[in-house]
């Protein structure tokens, strides 16, 4: 990889990628290993420490979708690109299903016609919800586009008030649920921070120049979303009201958790350009991030891993081994998805070499 492709990609960004990526890993290992709501055990050193460790990470979804506006809303609309991102879908949901099956792997699922649409039409089925807001945002992405180039900056900058006050600032203030309200696992959602990731390319946010300033930002929402969540929860406790927003601070459309986004994502995007050496491992990883996504969400597998690596149900272990065994599973799983994607990436390339041949040959 030469010098010229690592400053193209931006290795810093290809880095808060990568760092977006183990975060999602590590709010999957303590949302699904009983970890928050744990009425047997209680509130003990540990479950704070549970809670601190989500606060920090939840930003990471928001993160992943702010680059991916970012970049996108410069780049070339490729069929081809929509057909990989289809097969690399459809090679995890129903590979990793069959290899599961090869091995006697229990996914605790009933194996059903329901089970098995899932695995053969990821996108339709919404299996992995992330992809599916993707993909259809990136076939909306010549459109998007034309859109967001053809309107003037005040234009843009109404529009995205907008959709924030609507997704974002009734749900964050007031202390009720709607019922249009999906917590930020939809297509709307990802459109909306989609758009500010392009609004950010375009324009850039004045406030946030420097990187201490993403990282204040960052950090003071970590804060305010356990404040919140803590107070929320003593009142439920209490008085039994406020039950329908317990967790209301800690969803993906929050105020708090997308300023936390928007802190760190600026904090890199303001920073230092990296050692050339490092940034290019960086981006020689990179693109094996989505796989880890698709390795440890998979339906075979999601509410698997926890047990097989012994972080559930583990609140009452010692504080140094229950923080140590999280941040390793979480690890693991990482540097394993790593791994496999590399390997789904040669094998895809391998099919491009092949099949390519053949399209040549019978052309010619």
């Amino acid at each position: 990889m030469s010098e010229k492709t690592v400053k193209k990609r931006n290795a810093n960004m290809e880095l808060l990628r990568l760092l977006s990526m183990f975060m999602v890993v590590m709010l999957h290992a303590i949302g699904k290993s009983n970890l928050l709501n744990n009425p047997d055990v209680g509130i003990n050193g540990n479950c704070i420490i549970a809670w601190i460790l989500e606060a920090m990470s939840l930003c990471a979804v928001n993160v992943f979708i702010l680059i991916s506006g970012y970049f996108l809303i410069d780049s070339k609309f490729k069929l081809g690109r929509l057909v990989e991102l289809l097969a690399e879908m459809i090679f995890y949901s129903l590979g990793t299903f069959l290899v599961c099956m090869l091995l006697g792997v229990d996914i605790h699922e009933e194996i059903n016609t329901y089970f098995l649409l899932h695995t053969v039409f990821p996108v339709h089925m919404n299996l992995f919800w992330f992809l599916t807001a993707y993909v259809f945002i990136y076939i909306m992405l010549p459109i998007i586009q034309a859109g967001v180039k053809n309107i003037s900056q005040k234009q843009f900058r109404i529009v995205l008030n907008l959709l924030l006050i609507f997704e974002c600032g009734f749900k964050s203030c007031l202390p009720f649920r709607f019922e249009e309200d999906e917590f930020g696992y939809n297509l709307l959602w990802f459109l909306t921070v989609f758009l500010l990731g392009a609004y950010i390319k375009q324009y850039g946010l004045r406030f946030f120049t420097k990187p201490y300033k993403g990282w204040i930002c960052y950090a003071l929402q970590v804060v305010l979303i356990l404040f919140e969540t803590g107070t929320i929860n003593r009142v439920y406790t209490k008085y039994g009201h406020m039950e329908t927003i317990r967790k209301v601070a800690t969803e993906y459309n929050h105020l708090f958790v997308l300023l936390a986004a928007v802190g760190m994502f600026t904090a890199f995007l303001s920073a230092k350009p990296m050692n050339e050496k490092v940034g290019k491992v960086v981006c020689a990883l990179s693109p094996m991030a989505l796989g880890v996504y698709l390795v440890h969400e998979n339906l075979s597998l999601r509410y698997n891993w926890q047990k097989w690596l012994g972080i559930y149900d583990s609140l009452e272990k010692p504080t140094l081994q229950f923080v140590g065994g999280l941040l390793l599973a979480a690890l693991i799983i990482f540097v394993c998805g790593l791994a496999i994607d590399f390997v789904r990436i040669q094998i895809f390339k391998l099919f491009k070499t092949i099949f390519g041949k053949i399209f040549v040959k019978n052309e010619t």
